[in-house]
């Protein structure tokens, strides 16, 4: 998530008889692309416009003014409940992953250039850099009292980007719902929440990218396409954001144990989950896990289904999914 950048343009898609007409609202939000589609008789730009301000303005790491920029710089400030929901959203997913996911790891993330500090994009931390931020690192050395954050450690950060990106498209979804709107489609930078039917009257579908390096999303081919509906969806990969250091690339994963980025057979992973939150942390816990350890977590975790794409020693690309998921894959 970057500083609030709005750049916002309303389409007309699809008009049906009782005059409630699908819209498409699309722009670039949080330093990505946000995609709306829905079903309603009035235009809601404007207060889908407001809806982001006040998730920037609690959870935007690139923020100064924000409220985790404040918790990070160590002022004393109350919590609100967006902050509450993703705080305690990533504890618990933190402890179901045995800490593989834990968006405490921002020094070290930001050590490596992938955070809201800007570094050089091609300079590599040296080990002693990572060994002593490791400390401040582990969701078990914060914890929230009475409505404020209580850390262990002043230089300890917290980065919202693994979970946060889902937890907006949860918040424009239920502004949505809160609205009469019945059927929508909410995309940010990938991650989805989708309800009721698309404008041809049919349950949505969704392309999953194959792992192809593209920066820039220029050349982009479905691995699979999915049908959802009243579902969230979210995917990482490492393919695609990755420094370079002489002939080695350095995905943008970070394992909170090691302090380095995380290098297994994953190439990215899809997760299906009753809201965008979960599918977003639980994403990137498994990218972060390798494919075995993912399987274990998933085990213990009825709730969500997932879709994993890796490669052998040989790079030999291969799928696999949860048996729920197969519901979903259009044949």
């Amino acid at each position: 998530m970057r500083i609030f950048i709005l750049i916002a343009s309303l389409v007309l898609l699809f008009s049906c008889t009782d005059k409630k007409q699908y819209l498409l609202y699309q722009g670039e939000v949080h330093g990505t692309f946000f995609h709306i589609t829905y079903q309603s008789s009035e235009d809601l730009s404007l207060e889908i416009d407001s809806v982001f301000k006040v998730f920037n303005a609690s959870l935007n790491n690139y923020d100064p003014n924000s409220l985790i920029s404040k918790i990070n710089n160590n002022e004393e400030v109350e919590t609100d409940s967006l902050f509450r929901a993703m705080f305690y959203k990533a504890k618990e997913v933190y402890e179901k992953s045995d800490g593989a996911f834990d968006i405490s790891v921002a020094p070290i993330v930001n050590e490596w250039g992938f955070g809201w500090v800007k570094k050089d994009k091609n300079s590599i931390p040296d080990s002693s850099s990572i060994e002593n931020l490791l400390p401040f690192v582990g969701m078990d050395k914060w914890k929230i009292v009475d409505n404020k954050v209580v850390k262990e450690f002043p230089e300890a950060k917290l980065i919202s980007n693994a979970i946060a990106k889902g937890q907006s498209v949860d918040f424009v979804a239920n502004f949505l719902i809160s609205q009469g709107v019945e059927n929508f489609l909410v995309e940010i930078g990938g991650e989805i929440v989708c309800k009721g039917k698309n404008p041809k009257g049919e349950i949505w579908k969704i392309g999953i990218d194959k792992p192809i390096e593209d920066e820039v999303y220029e050349n982009r081919e479905n691995q699979i396409i999915i049908n959802v509906s009243d579902r969230a969806i979210a995917t990482s990969g490492n393919y695609r954001q990755f420094i370079e250091s002489g002939s080695k690339k350095y995905a943008h994963t970070i394992n909170p144990k090691t302090g380095y980025p995380e290098e297994n057979e994953l190439l990215s992973v899809t997760v299906i989950a009753s809201d965008c939150m979960t599918a977003d942390a639980y994403a990137t816990a498994f990218m972060a896990s390798g494919l075995e350890k993912s399987k274990q977590i998933l085990e213990k975790n009825n709730s969500i289904d997932a879709y994993f794409i890796y490669h052998d020693s040989l790079n030999n690309v291969y799928d696999y999914y949860t048996k729920n998921f197969e519901q979903y894959i259009v044949k």
